[in-house]
């Protein structure tokens, strides 16, 4: 199987080959073409994740990205990534833009703040696999992964 770049796949665990975003991302250049692009680009491209509140009783793990193209957009979109405003803290998210400027690719997985801890940590481990697979993307790979920080 290949890449829309034509490059062939690299191989990833069996338990991520199940996972939708993996396949969704196969009709999309690699990640190493779009990193290369991002270089050429001259973008500081980086995820940052953290936990919000999103309302009284209701938390989630969220990521975004910032400093993309349309390339990297296109994948994000297609995976349940939206363009917001940045978030400021962990009690102000990103909120919805018109422009462009200043925008990020956010994802959110919510949940209730109390929900069974053993569905947080299934939570933890699915951001622990949509990092893996976002850092390979980025010109910084994983060190461009930033947790408990948020875009400047």
């Amino acid at each position: 199987m290949t890449y829309r770049c034509g490059h062939a796949l690299q191989a990833l665990p069996s338990s991520f080959e199940q996972n939708e975003a993996f396949l969704i991302r196969v009709a999309f250049t690699c990640p190493d073409c779009i990193a290369e692009i991002t270089r050429r680009a001259v973008l500081d491209t980086r995820a940052y994740v953290n936990m919000q509140q999103i309302s009284p009783g209701m938390a989630a793990f969220v990521i975004e990205v910032s400093q993309t193209h349309d390339e990297l957009g296109k994948l994000l979109a297609a995976v349940g990534y939206v363009r917001r405003g940045k978030s400021l803290d962990e009690l102000t998210p990103g909120i919805e833009v018109v422009e462009e400027d200043g925008c990020v690719w956010r994802k959110e997985l919510w949940f209730a703040t109390n929900t069974d801890p053993r569905h947080v940590v299934a939570l933890i481990q699915h951001i622990k696999m949509e990092t893996a697979w976002l850092g390979s993307y980025l010109p910084g790979e994983m060190a461009a992964v930033q947790y408990f920080s948020f875009p400047l």
